[in-house]
């Protein structure tokens, strides 16, 4: 009987300080931290009892005092989502939305990552249109004739787009930017709405529609795409793009992107 009314008095203990926990982490951007007043009101405790709860949040850094005596969020959360985010495949954050994104469209969806001037498939999920793009997962592709290619290269420094075009720009098909000026002229207009096309600039007969996705940090961590027969991506253009820069949005802040904007 003892030891059972000892771990329900843990476990609300576990729940009260977890609450301090997320009362401290809502004063962020606050000039001020949490007061013990306004904790102990949170919780509708006493101050005596948030002073015992807030012990051992402060010894492993989860929380810290400020010399006003109020209390902010300490270093030691940054280890534990630093640990988060090391688990967190990205493949794993971007399932559902390319899932969603294909039966959507009926067209494949993909995501892609950027290395080195050239963008791989890292996953894609087909769609039901009895014609679907032949691309396959571990292909790769040039940056500057794709349109995840564009999509990431836009949010990267020049230094990287100095380099593709340094690699050189053969021309893919007629549509193709083979020009360096040309390209960072496209890119500060992909960088300014967000999303990037392939025009019939990659493959004869095929369009796409990409869009960043970011990480933890705000860089550019992949592009998520819907690739398709031209007409078919051409007549649907302004819905395809709305669903796939939504699914990029969702799937950077499954990585935990708290930004905002990223046009500039």
């Amino acid at each position: 009987m003892q030891n059972g009314c000892r771990m329900r008095n843990n476990s609300s203990s576990l729940r009260r300080a977890l609450s301090l926990l997320d009362l401290v982490a809502a004063t962020a951007g606050r000039d001020q931290g949490a007061s013990l007043t306004e904790l102990a009101t949170g919780i509708e405790s006493t101050k005596s009892t948030v002073l015992r709860l807030l012990a051992p949040l402060v010894e492993t850094q989860l929380v810290r005092q400020d010399a006003d005596g109020t209390y902010r969020i300490g270093m030691g959360v940054l280890s534990l989502a630093g640990a988060y985010l090391a688990d967190l495949d990205i493949r794993t954050a971007a399932q559902p939305v390319l899932r969603e994104l294909a039966d959507a469209t009926g067209h494949a969806a993909h995501l892609l990552v950027y290395s080195e001037g050239r963008v791989t498939y890292v996953d894609k999920v087909t769609g039901k249109s009895p014609i679907q793009m032949a691309s396959r997962i571990g292909d790769t592709g040039t940056a500057y004739s794709t349109a995840s290619g564009k999509a990431m290269l836009a949010y990267l420094d020049e230094d990287e787009v100095r380099h593709v075009i340094e690699l050189g720009m053969p021309a893919k098909t007629p549509s193709t930017i083979t020009d360096g000026q040309q390209l960072r002229d496209h890119l500060a207009v992909v960088r300014k709405q967000g999303y990037a096309y392939d025009d019939l600039e990659n493959e004869d007969g095929i369009r796409c529609v990409a869009a960043p996705v970011f990480n933890h940090t705000g860089g550019v961590a992949a592009a998520v795409s819907v690739s398709g027969p031209a007409e078919a991506v051409w007549n649907n253009r302004d819905a395809y793009t709305a669903l796939v820069v939504d699914g990029a949005r969702r799937i950077s802040a499954q990585l935990g992107y708290r930004g905002g904007d990223r046009s500039s």
